[in-house]
């Protein structure tokens, strides 16, 4: 019997940040007359989670977050409160604070100088080709009832299928002495965890994507539903792989996976400053293939990943972090650019403005080679076509990463046994495998589901995806 919980949250009210432009103008006015550069960033985001599964329904709203950070550099520190509101009151006090922390910690006349970069006034909007708020709550829960009712129609086997959409928009405006920035980011996403069970044997797998974008982005084509079922049922008699060394070719979503875990932290140049990436004595060194290209692009039209500016004020733009093998730049916040004497990047992120701002990812991969899928597949002798990611850890001092996937298939002479592996959890040393990279595909593809956290906290959205690679893998 299907029994049903569901809440119909109102719609949250955004207060367009735009009118705060001014109050948080004079604010960082007031600041940089105690300190030499402040900048003020406002942000608020709501939106909610439509959940469907086999036996029950709801209608949540995500945390919703609400306020402004003021910062101010001191010459040596770069200094910041934080309020949940934006009201002339609340950003007085903020400010008084402010000029507190910096007489107490002092200014470096000769410390080093932010530049504030040059003027700069706009006003960016991610366009939904299906508006979210003209659908009701209502609708849009039932695509996911509907999706989730696709499932259980193709496979008998399905015990339990989840279809989870969710809609989420950000506002926000940033403020220094130069600068007036204004972005409203939509983003939709469609995820489907299937169970299945068989003669006693159980299987679980989950896929998706995300995208920039309204209402279009609630719900899976035909095709990606179709290989979640198929896939799903194939695991049911799946075994466990001989461990050691295999020639793999890692699917889209795998090698963003790897993408993401090979040079991840271990190029955030906030790493860099606290001695904690190995990555920083490899910098203009070779640590891949001279196949390999791989980039951070926050500017990527309609990624879930991506941004018209980043919480310092940075507009959006490719850092390209291998070219042709070699290691050329780090991912940067404000900070740690400042004290590196390298370029600033977009990478300045924060969770919320309750959180301190970190370099972090947006959308990390692989840039596309020449290779076809199906010549790499067919010049395995004996190997593994693995796909469908599911998780992946980084040690950045060390330069180790683990990569886990739910499935692998053996190929022998080129083709496809029919015989499959689960799970599958890859390991070692990135420049290793990075180095045993033999082939790269012509395109690319991203999946948009991924968040990031920082250590086990601090997440923020990130993009997983990218081109098919061919490479050994220490598998296990």
């Amino acid at each position: 019997m299907t029994t049903t919980t569901s809440a119909s949250p109102a719609p949250a009210q955004h207060d367009d940040l735009r009118a705060r432009a001014k109050a948080l103008r004079r604010a960082v006015d007031e600041l940089q007359r105690h300190a030499p550069y402040a900048h003020a960033f406002a942000q608020q985001r709501s939106g909610n989670v439509f959940r469907a599964s086999t036996k029950t329904q709801a209608i949540e709203p995500v945390d919703p977050v609400s306020g402004v950070v003021l910062s101010a550099w001191t010459g040596r520190t770069l200094l910041e409160v934080s309020v949940p509101a934006c009201d002339d009151e609340s950003l007085r006090g903020a400010t008084a604070r402010l000029v507190e922390l910096v007489a107490k910690e002092g200014v470096v006349v000769d410390g080093p100088q932010i530049d504030p970069g040059p003027v700069i006034e706009a006003d960016q909007v991610v366009v939904e080709a299906v508006p979210a708020d003209g659908l009701s709550l209502e609708d849009r829960l039932a695509r996911m009832v509907a999706l989730k009712d696709r499932i259980h129609a193709k496979d008998r086997r399905v015990k339990n299928a989840v279809a989870r959409g969710t809609q989420v928009r950000t506002e926000e405006l940033f403020v220094s002495s130069t600068k007036r920035l204004w972005q409203d980011l939509r983003r939709g996403e469609t995820v489907c965890l299937i169970v299945m069970e068989q003669d006693g044997k159980m299987a679980d797998l989950h896929g998706g994507r995300g995208r920039q974008g309204g209402a279009e982005h609630l719900g899976l084509a035909d095709h990606d539903v179709d290989e979640l079922v198929e896939d799903c049922g194939r695991l049911l008699h799946a075994t466990r792989v001989e461990g050691g060394l295999w020639d793999c070719v890692f699917l889209p979503d795998m090698a963003g996976l790897f993408a993401h875990e090979a040079f991840g932290h271990g190029t955030e140049a906030d790493m860099f400053t606290r001695k904690r990436a190995r990555g920083a004595a490899f910098m203009g060194k070779p640590v891949a293939s001279s196949l390999v290209d791989m980039f951070d692009d926050p500017s990527l039209a309609g990624e879930a990943g991506s941004f018209f500016f980043d919480h310092e004020g940075q507009p959006a733009s490719r850092t390209q972090i291998i070219t042709k093998g070699i290691l050329t730049a780090p991912m940067t916040d404000l900070v740690s650019a400042l004290k590196l004497g390298v370029p600033r990047s977009a990478n300045g992120r924060r969770e919320s403005v309750q959180r301190k701002a970190y370099t972090r990812m947006t959308n990390t991969v692989f840039g596309p080679g020449t290779s076809k899928v199906d010549d790499m597949i067919a010049s395995l002798d004996h190997g593994l076509v693995v796909r469908h990611a599911r998780n992946g850890m980084e040690d950045p001092k060390g330069w180790g990463i683990q990569c886990e996937a739910y499935l692998a298939e053996e190929v022998r002479g080129g083709k496809k046994t029919g015989k499959v592996f689960s799970p599958v959890v890859v390991t070692g040393y990135v420049p290793d495998l990075l180095m045993s990279i033999s082939a790269v595909g012509d395109a690319c593809e991203i999946g948009g589901l991924g968040m990031c956290g920082k250590g086990y906290k601090e997440w923020v959205k990130v993009t997983d995806g990218g081109p098919a690679l061919k490479l050994k893998a220490r598998v296990a």
